[in-house]
């Protein structure tokens, strides 16, 4: 019986405190590359449904990881935010952030997290699709120049983590607040029940 519930192909410390707060066993891996070759980069708002990227990045993060053992399911997960149907990707720099968070200001968007695990023993594959809806507020010049001070921006989708201590613009409407953060934890159980299930 192995001391480990997964291997986690993620390089996000908020999906490592997700797993961990949650109780399950854990070990980083390398994940696999997030884009294809010449298509796009973690800056990139590629086009296309906002799902469907979502769900194809975090397959090819979890197909292409490096693990120890075959016997120990691999989780890989990708998290866009989607404003009308469009994909907001992650900000360059202060000025590209502040753009974004001004698209989103006042208005209700959607965020999709895509959870991929895989047995590479059995080659048993599942995905599951977490999506919630967040509402972002008219921020004040201050508290937006406040927030972009804070840089706790950067390497986020959309520009922002709803868990982020310094803005107290973005809600969560409907949905996991765990989904907007970047990995939903119910979802997680459910598939590597489904893998375990099926080895």
């Amino acid at each position: 019986m192995s001391s480990l519930d997964l291997y986690l192909a993620s390089t996000s410390p908020r999906r490592c405190e997700l797993l961990t707060i949650a109780g399950l066993r854990f070990q980083l891996c390398a994940p696999g590359a997030e884009y294809l070759a010449g298509a796009g980069h973690e800056h990139a708002s590629e086009l296309g449904d906002p799902r469907a990227l979502a769900q194809a990045r975090a397959r090819r993060k979890g197909l292409g990881a490096t693990v120890l053992s075959p016997d120990i399911p691999i989780l890989a997960v990708d998290t866009v935010v989607d404003l009308d149907g469009l994909e907001l990707g992650k900000p360059r720099d202060r000025e590209q952030a502040a753009a974004m968070l001004q698209q989103l200001a006042g208005r209700r968007h959607l965020v999709h997290t895509a959870h991929f695990v895989w047995l590479p023993a059995s080659g048993h594959r599942v995905t599951q699709l977490a999506s919630a809806e967040v509402a972002c507020a008219e921020p004040d010049p201050a508290a937006l120049q406040h927030y972009l001070d804070s840089q706790q921006w950067r390497g986020k989708a959309g520009s922002y983590g709803v868990q982020d201590d310094e803005q107290a613009f973005f809600r969560v409407v409907s949905g996991s607040f765990d989904t907007v953060v970047g990995l939903h934890i119910a979802a997680v159980r459910e598939l590597l029940q489904t893998v375990r299930a099926s080895s």
